[in-house]
């Protein structure tokens, strides 16, 4: 990443840690074997994956062989998704879910699969009653994300999963925006499966993790070979693996002082904004630190990105996945914010890298380009 760039995306993608980018490439070069091989080359890569899936799992407060790697959130996502449900059965989700979660959905409906859309509040927020009044008969799998990608808000998980152990109903959620910036004890709670990405954790891209709790089981979406278990054919990627394990070792070892760095970044930042004469409004409740959700209302979102890009700020309209449109983003409409200030809206995230100067340039940039507007 170029010096003069200052990268306020951080919920679409974390920068990689520089200690894990040097334990990928030192594994790239000295441990080649194949897992699954036998001989010793091959058994060192193998050591490397399980020390990591132990080392993950015990950040996580979980057995090791509860842990399962994948490609990333999305494919974690498909496979609880197509690996429990069968025509006929029923899906409780959100409506402004991640697009691997919505696309697929939309798909299962063609499949004779009944889906609940349950949208958030004003808030962002879902009503865990909303789920619990959808619940039917036929109701398989309930699946509601963590924290959603655009507003910042954190789902009340714990009083979701409850409800979906209480009808005896496996709970999923796409924790791909909370894992790395909280903590989670999985050993204590009702999330029969879980979605996890290392690139928001300034892990490498391209490996992820699925949870999935002792006594569930899901369906292969990938077949042919015997690794992990069987759930996901095909070589490990033993270095991302191992880079993946390291991030999260990074990300749990400075948990508070991360946290305490991006609440004292957003204070600076919006101290600032308030001594301009910019006319905006902080959208989310029970946020997570660092993602913020605002709208500008003398400048359409898509324009201010341009803008802050030409001189070398990055900032999201939309979530990262649907960000090549400029259509409202979708998370704010569901949670009944009107067209017009929906499309004036913007995600500005704040990572581990950022500093007072950063966030100095950033305002002066809004002020030049919505006092020019």
């Amino acid at each position: 990443m170029e010096n003069s760039k200052i990268y306020f995306d951080i919920a679409a993608t974390t920068p990689i840690d520089i200690d894990v980018a040097q334990l990928i490439h030192k594994i790239n070069l000295e441990s080649y074997g194949n897992p699954s091989s036998i001989h010793s080359i091959g058994q060192k890569s193998h050591n490397i994956i399980e020390r990591s899936r132990i080392t993950i799992s015990n950040i996580l407060n979980c057995k090791s062989s509860e842990i399962f790697f994948t490609s990333g959130g999305s494919e974690s996502n498909n496979v609880v998704l197509k690996g429990i449900l069968q025509p006929g059965d029923h899906l409780i989700t959100s409506s402004y879910e991640h697009p691997s979660i919505l696309a697929l959905a939309t798909d299962l409906l063609q499949e004779n699969i009944e889906v609940s859309f349950i949208k958030p509040n004003k808030f962002g927020l879902i009503n865990p009653e909303k789920i619990k009044k959808s619940i039917q008969a036929n109701t398989k799998l309930i699946s509601i994300m963590y924290v959603n990608n655009e507003l910042g808000a954190t789902n009340d998980i714990e009083k979701i999963s409850a409800i979906a152990t209480e009808h005896n109903i496996p709970f999923h959620s796409d924790a791909v925006q909370y894992i790395g910036k909280e903590k989670i004890d999985l050993s204590n709670n009702n999330i029969n499966y879980l979605s996890i990405g290392a690139h928001k954790f300034y892990g490498p891209k391209g490996i992820g993790i699925l949870y999935c709790k002792a006594g569930n089981s899901v369906k292969p979406l990938i077949s042919g070979g015997g690794q992990e278990s069987g759930l996901r054919a095909g070589t490990e990627n033993v270095s991302f693996i191992a880079g993946m394990s390291l991030a999260l070792e990074i990300a749990n070892k400075n948990y508070s002082q991360n946290k305490k760095l991006i609440l004292e970044l957003e204070n600076y930042f919006f101290k600032s904004l308030d001594k301009t004469k910019i006319n905006y409004r902080l959208n989310g409740a029970e946020r997570l630190p660092g993602i913020l959700n605002i709208t500008f209302f003398d400048i359409k979102g898509h324009n201010l990105l341009m803008n802050l890009d030409m001189m070398d700020i990055a900032i999201s309209y939309g979530s990262a996945c649907s960000s090549g449109s400029s259509s409202a983003p979708l998370a704010l409409l569901e949670s009944g914010m009107n067209h017009n200030e929906a499309v004036s809206s913007v995600r500005i995230s704040i990572g581990k890298m950022i500093t007072k100067k950063n966030i100095d340039k950033l305002i002066f940039c809004l002020n030049k380009i919505i006092n020019k507007h």
